[in-house]
């Protein structure tokens, strides 16, 4: 029997990044905002450093920060000819679970779009000539002159560290000289550069390039955010990527907003609420709520005026196919929009040889203490 919950003005889907964001908004706004989330609560420095933060066989190889694929898999093909196959092993993409989500095991490199990457289709043609039309690249229909106030806020948020290449058109030396018009200094100075980037640096500079430090979400210094909240430090342990931060460091939902978010009245998480289907009023023309099941398999309906999906982009479209919301993508006749143009990201790399006795020590760094170019 499903048990029906009063109404609240917002339910959110996921407590990772995006759900934490999108709820510090809107509490800001007076709403009453509920959070959902299918893991459980976890505080990423305190218990991380008392399990081995830097427990490699757990975290790195056994993948305990992302979601078990024992538990709920996905399906994969190569292309429609292909029959569909559970996954055994995470690829290329980490679904995090529990708080946090999958910031919680992100690198903290935090680069903006380029402002040629929301023109995709008009700055290719431009470029290369005409795109078939078998291709679905299309501009975003924003650009990122509305996105940089947005992108500076949350660099604020996150005490991102960097060199601005590009301040208000005037192109800064020892910044990425390729980025889009950046209306302020980054709020950290970049990382220290351990000796392997110091190395690509010099060998680029060499050649007449122009090397610059990576972003970084990994603190440089200590750093207090806009909502009072402080980091320390970053040890330079180079347990960073598929790892928690042991050291209140790395910016993430749990170090940056939620010890502010969960303070607030008008604010509730819930957590182990696995949220099986958005519920529709009757003409189906808008979402009234969520229903979701608890772990003693209890079933709840829960109303609210404004439904946001902020869990990983492959179940938010299982929520939306489940729960028949919109038109699902069919490949063949190139119609509907829910589930097309899955995108991930896509990383490129450069591997140097040294013929002389060079010792690195690459586990000693932050994972964005590097050079790009």
């Amino acid at each position: 029997m499903t048990r029906r919950l009063p109404k609240r003005d917002v339910v959110i889907v996921g407590m990772g990044w995006t759900g934490a964001i999108m709820a510090q908004e809107l509490t800001e706004a007076g709403l009453d905002v509920l959070a959902l989330e299918r893991g459980v609560w976890r505080n990423t420095s305190t218990d991380y450093a008392v399990t081995n933060a830097q427990d490699e066989v757990r975290y790195r190889y056994r993948h305990a920060l992302f979601e078990s694929l024992q538990r709920e898999t996905l399906t994969f093909r190569n292309n429609t000819n292909e029959k569909a196959l559970p996954m055994r092993r995470l690829g290329s993409f980490l679904p995090g679970t529990n708080v946090g989500g999958s910031g919680v095991h992100w690198n903290g490199v935090t680069w903006r779009f380029l402002p040629s990457d929301f023109l995709a289709r008009s700055h290719n043609e431009e470029r290369y000539g005409p795109l078939p039309d078998t291709m679905t690249v299309q501009d975003w229909g924003v650009t990122y002159e509305d996105l940089e106030p947005h992108y500076r806020t949350f660099e604020e948020l996150c005490g991102i560290g960097g060199k601005a290449g590009n301040l208000n058109g005037r192109i800064e030396p020892g910044g990425n000289p390729f980025e889009g018009a950046r209306s302020s200094e980054y709020p950290n100075p970049p990382m220290d550069m351990v000796y392997a980037p110091m190395l690509f640096a010099n060998a680029a500079s060499e050649l007449g390039y122009a090397p610059f430090p990576a972003p970084s979400a990994n603190m440089s210094r200590a750093y207090t955010n806009p909502l009072g909240v402080s980091l320390a430090p970053c040890t330079y342990c180079g347990f960073c990527e598929k790892f928690a931060c042991g050291n209140y460091s790395k910016a993430t939902a749990e170090t940056t907003i939620l010890p502010v978010l969960m303070r607030k009245p008008n604010f509730t998480l819930r957590t182990e609420a696995m949220v099986l289907r958005v519920l529709k009023s009757r003409d189906g023309r808008r979402a009234t709520g969520v229903e979701y099941i608890s772990p003693e398999g209890e079933i709840f309906e829960q109303p609210a005026d404004i439904v946001i999906l902020a869990a990983y982009i492959n179940h938010n479209v299982h929520l939306l196919l489940v729960s028949q919301i919109g038109e699902p993508y069919n490949p063949e006749t190139g119609r509907g929009l829910v589930g097309k143009n899955y995108a991930y990201q896509t990383m490129s790399g450069v591997d140097l040889f040294y013929d002389d006795d060079t010792n690195f020590n690459p586990f000693i760094g932050g994972r964005c203490a590097r050079h790009g170019d």
